[in-house]
């Protein structure tokens, strides 16, 4: 039996994970097993230079961009055993509707999942997903959390446990050199507020002015870029209108884009809020700081690091790294990310894909709407051409402000 596993991503750090997830099935020549990878069409659909970016290395085949229509026709003429549907929660909603509609009784097992590290499990993040068969999770910790959380909707998918993708085949053998450069790993939504952001830009700075250290700033995209999360305040666009009043040179910081794997070489140490980067410098065996300047909380996305050993501000990492860097504990990382455990996605899709051929699947008719009215605006987004969005947005605006007028 010949098992087909499609990858239906939106944005750019999805596609990134559904190339790399689809990789770790097993070996690229693997007899019985085809992998391919489509993109589905919305307002943060990746740009070319992004989806060369996610696809580099990877044994996936340039990905077509496809409007949801267009979709449901390629499901059904390709006729998959498993989609993983690698999307922001209400895109992936929309996509498992689209494809139970086109497919019906015979639908293919619906695997999703998030793209780097996932806790806490939110209510809104298993409910845009409580319709898949699997969720796939890459720490021990997240087992429990999203077994609980999908519990609370009344459903239990399998919640196999899988590697970070870029941290599966990684050994820790880089970090025996002094420290001479510090990646800043960027995120779009921590911290989320201008001041915040220009506070640790002045920080970087004085990291390099002062203590004689590389700064480069690893963003995630470029001016014009969109990212699967908006970003209010790119960093690089920060710099360019506050260097001078913080009294820095404008070459201090270094901005720069492209695959983080290219910057994390021997002599560098990697700072951060919360990326997931961290898990990947960790795992080479590099100096990691997570930035506590702001705190350590689950709205800045980096409690999970509590506990690690890694977590200090700005201030006291130009010490730290010339003493050889903090320390990581590890059990944390047993616990967090970095376990030893062979992956079982594998045995997991070949399950899901037996079960579809013997037509053992849950019965899905169709997938309700997690949030009808959020639903309801995306999938407009995506089925309808985008001057007709606009139209009716524009159209509907005062009856929208007239509800929330109320509501308030």
């Amino acid at each position: 039996m010949t098992i087909r596993v499609l990858a239906v991503a939106d944005s750019d750090s999805y596609l990134k994970w559904a190339c790399a997830t689809l990789d770790r099935l097993g070996p690229a020549d693997e007899a019985g097993l085809e992998r391919s990878a489509v993109i589905v069409k919305t307002p943060i659909a990746p740009t070319t230079s992004q989806i060369a970016a996610a696809v580099a290395g990877s044994s996936v085949v340039r990905p077509a961009v496809l409007p949801v229509r267009e979709l449901a026709a390629h499901i059904r003429a390709h006729r998959p055993d498993v989609v993983l549907i690698a999307a922001t929660g209400p895109v992936a909603e929309v996509v498992a509707r689209a494809i139970v509609a086109a497919t019906g009784k015979r639908r293919p097992a619906l695997v999703t999942g998030l793209p780097g590290m996932a806790l806490p499990a939110t209510p809104e993040g298993t409910g845009w997903r409580r319709w898949c068969d699997a969720f796939v999770v890459h720490s021990r910790l997240e087992i429990g959390a999203y077994r609980e959380a999908f519990a609370a909707h009344g459903v239990a998918p399998e919640v196999p446990l899988a590697h970070l993708p870029f941290l599966e085949h990684m050994s820790a053998s880089l970090g025996t050199e002094p420290v001479k450069r510090v990646v800043f790993a960027a995120q779009a939504k921590v911290p989320d507020n201008r001041p915040d952001r220009v506070a640790l830009l002045d920080r970087l700075a004085r990291l390099a002015e002062d203590d004689e250290f590389e700064v480069i700033v690893k963003l995630r995209a470029r001016k014009g870029e969109r990212q699967t999360h908006n970003e209010a305040f790119p960093y690089d666009e920060l710099w360019d209108t506050e260097h001078g009043a913080l009294g820095h040179r404008s070459d201090a910081l270094r901005f720069v884009d492209g695959p983080m794997a290219e910057w994390l070489q021997p002599g560098t140490a990697l700072m951060t809020v919360s990326s997931t980067a961290a898990m990947e410098s960790l795992a080479l065996g590099l100096s990691t700081v997570i930035i506590d300047d702001f705190g350590v909380s689950a709205e800045l996305l980096n409690a999970p690091f509590a506990g690690s050993g890694c977590v200090m501000p700005v201030s006291e990492t130009a010490a730290a790294l010339r003493a050889g860097g903090p320390e990581p504990d590890p059990v944390w990382l047993e616990d967090n990310y970095l376990h030893a455990t062979e992956s079982e996605l594998p045995s997991t899709v070949r399950d899901l894909a037996a079960r579809r051929e013997a037509g053992t699947l849950t019965t899905l008719t169709e997938v309700k709407p997690w949030l009808r009215a959020r639903y309801l605006r995306m999938a407009l987004q995506m089925y309808l051409p985008k001057f007709v969005y606009d139209t009716i947005r524009l159209a509907t605006r005062p009856v929208r402000l007239l509800f929330l007028d109320k509501k308030a």
